[in-house]
């Protein structure tokens, strides 16, 4: 009788548990994601999302970017430079290491992904307007070159082809050619080989993830843009504001499994500051006028959604990036806090 009453009270108290919660939503702490979707997002502040949010006409519109669940800040700096460009920053972040100085001693050390890769993930890798210094298949030549192994690394470019030897890919391919595009290698977007892609960031990248995901049971993927800074440099809001929204659909779609972890990472942040209200806001949204640039800021945000996020609340160096992409917790424990009804 006595170890029946025991029972039905473990029972209750259990029934009783605390719901974990994360910026106010339900959340599982320490659960180790099947996919991991890192976004490296050159030029990207927070102080962006008014592009998406205000020329909307319903007041409660929330972007998907903003719903995510954790929100941190890097600072960005190194042993060379307070303010890094966006491809040093990266490499940071990638290599954990602020000795990057954009040369090729910088692909002399192991990325993250090594790290992944001996858990069971596959690496994949998708670049959009990523030219000179800023493009991941500089390390190929370099001598020393630990960064980039194209015989476990998929590299997909979209920009012009300079070896054509080597392989294509397009979204619009038949099912069996998509189908190869989960064997490691460079490939070049066909669409890019006249100055201008014709292909857009999302449908490349919808079409290579669908196939990731089949083929393999645990993805890593970086989608590294540079377009959308290349847009804040030019003045160019409607471009900017394309590309953000981009990225934002993909991330409505993706944030829909629950597997997966979702990171947005910035990089030369440049904030803008937006006019007043009224007239000046109109012309704003027809024109791009009335908006003012500053510097490159000192900080970068971090927005992360899904399994692990909490390990991206807070304020940190962009070199801790690498941990906190690694980092997979021990085995959950018992805890007597589970047992407190209240």
């Amino acid at each position: 009788m006595k170890h029946n009453f025991l029972l039905v009270f473990l029972l209750l108290s259990l029934g009783c548990a605390r719901v974990q919660t994360l910026n106010l939503n339900p959340h599982l702490y320490s659960e180790t994601p099947v996919q991991v979707l890192w976004i490296q997002l050159a030029g990207f502040s927070e102080e962006h999302i008014p592009l998406l949010k205000f020329n909307i006409a319903d007041a409660a519109f929330k972007t998907n970017i903003e719903q995510v669940d954790c929100v941190g800040k890097m600072w960005s700096f190194n042993l060379f430079k307070l303010r890094p460009n966006a491809s040093n920053s990266f490499m940071s972040q990638m290599a954990g290491t602020k000795n990057i100085n954009g040369s090729c001693t910088d692909y002399e050390r192991a990325p993250l992904w090594l790290k992944l890769e001996d858990a069971g993930y596959k690496v994949s890798i998708l670049e959009s307007g990523a030219l000179g210094n800023q493009t991941l298949e500089n390390a190929m030549s370099c001598s020393n070159n630990k960064f980039i192994d194209l015989n476990k690394v998929r590299l997909f470019l979209m920009g012009p082809e300079i070896n054509s030897s080597k392989k294509t890919f397009h979204y619009q391919d038949p099912q069996e050619q998509v189908e190869t595009y989960k064997e490691p290698g460079l490939y070049y977007d066909r669409s890019c080989q006249k100055g201008t892609c014709y292909s857009s960031l999302s449908n490349n990248f919808k079409s290579l993830w669908q196939q990731w995901i089949k083929s393999f049971d645990q993805n890593f993927v970086i989608l590294r843009d540079f377009n959308f800074q290349k847009a804040l440099l030019k003045k160019d809001l409607s471009m900017a504001r394309e590309t953000l929204q981009e990225i934002d659909r993909l991330v409505g779609e993706i944030r829909k499994n629950k597997n997966v972890l979702i990171v947005i990472s910035g990089a030369e942040s440049l904030p803008i500051e937006f006019p007043l209200q009224g007239k000046e806001w109109v012309e704003f949204e027809r024109s791009g006028r009335n908006i003012l640039y500053k510097n490159s800021t000192l900080t970068s945000p971090v927005l992360a959604q899904g399994p692990m996020s909490e390990n991206f609340c807070g304020i940190f160096e962009e070199v801790e990036m690498y941990n906190r992409l690694i980092y997979r917790p021990e085995g959950k424990k018992f805890s007597w806090d589970n047992l407190k009804p209240f």
